[in-house]
């Protein structure tokens, strides 16, 4: 299904790129989207990025499997293996040695974002590891769990970022939400005409004897 409208517009997202990240990670095309995104996200220059199709496939991959980890030390490492990796400069979560090859970038808006120096040479797909992997790790550290996830609609695979306070996110968007709930209403409703009726046919008098 087609990806939802992110909860906040893109210019007042948090100059992380959780949104981004978000946008990218549910896009049917990613290659074919990845200029258009970033530049719909605040930065036009990440969309001037070389885009191998294969690579980039295999980024979104990785990043959207971090999404699927719900435990915060799985979620931890994993963000740690993609940090450390040989084109994501990031920073490890979990130690004393803090950020490591960052920087404060100011985005189209006037903003300032905080996140790995990227070499102007790097491809999309090492830029998309690299920025996605330092601010989910940013977003773990500082909601202390994972507050991300993959929508639990049985017709939907998009993740989303949790920016709730209260009970966690469970569905990408609200339409999504409704419908899970108006099926499961649906779904009891027919159970419970269903055993009225079999009550309804056992008490009639036609029905004869029990064998």
């Amino acid at each position: 299904m087609s990806p939802p409208q992110p909860r906040q517009a893109a210019n007042t997202e948090r100059p992380r790129g959780l949104h981004f990240a978000v946008a990218l990670a549910n896009a049917a095309h990613p290659a074919v989207e990845w200029a258009g995104l970033a530049s719909a996200h605040g930065d036009t220059e990440l969309g001037a990025r070389r885009v191998d199709s294969a690579d980039l496939a295999r980024a979104v991959a990785e990043i959207r499997a971090v999404f699927a980890i719900t435990d915060n030390t799985l979620a931890a490492t994993a963000l740690n293996l993609l940090m450390a990796s040989s084109d994501s400069p990031g920073a490890m979560v979990g130690t004393a040695e803090g950020p490591r090859g960052t920087e404060l970038t100011q985005l189209e808006n006037g903003r300032w974002a905080l996140r790995p120096r990227i070499a102007a040479a790097e491809t999309a797909a090492a830029v998309y590891r690299a920025v996605t992997a330092f601010a989910l790790a940013e977003w773990l550290a500082e909601r202390g769990r994972c507050a991300w996830g993959v929508c639990a609609a049985e017709t939907c695979t998009n993740v989303f970022v949790d920016e709730g306070r209260r009970a966690p996110q469970r569905f990408c968007s609200t339409p999504c939400a409704t419908r899970t709930r108006v099926a499961a209403h649906r779904r009891a409703s027919n159970t419970a005409n269903g055993e009225a009726r079999r009550h309804a046919k056992a008490a009639s008098p036609e029905a004869g004897p029990a064998a």
